[in-house]
């Protein structure tokens, strides 16, 4: 059963929403539900994901395995997440502390 949020194709430079939140390793937290633009596609290393910031005046950019596709919705069709608990990000930040740069985590709904 395919989810009304599927996308059939990626295509550069167009813009999705997140399906779950993600907390990088400097900190800053995308909650679900944030647009971003499709970067760059690779049939070995997936697709690029451009989030909505800069960090040091380059653009914060990750590549996601293409089994992680799920992490990007049609733009307009994702709600936005809740926060999540204090207690959370600080466990979340506590695992990216011994991560190498550039490390992030999704926070998928617990539905």
């Amino acid at each position: 059963m395919r989810s009304r949020n599927t996308i059939e194709v990626l295509r550069i430079g167009e813009q999705y929403q997140t399906t779950s939140g993600t907390l990088w390793k400097d900190g800053t937290y995308f909650p679900r539900g944030t647009r971003v633009m499709v970067a760059g596609l690779h049939l070995e290393q997936g697709f690029c994901v451009r989030f909505p910031t800069d960090v040091d005046g380059e653009p914060l950019e990750t590549w996601e395995d293409w089994a992680q596709s799920d992490f990007l919705g049609r733009d307009g069709s994702i709600d936005g997440g809740d926060d999540l608990s204090a207690a959370v990000l600080d466990e979340a930040r506590e695992v990216l502390d011994e991560a190498e740069d550039g490390t992030h985590l999704h926070f998928h709904d617990p539905d």
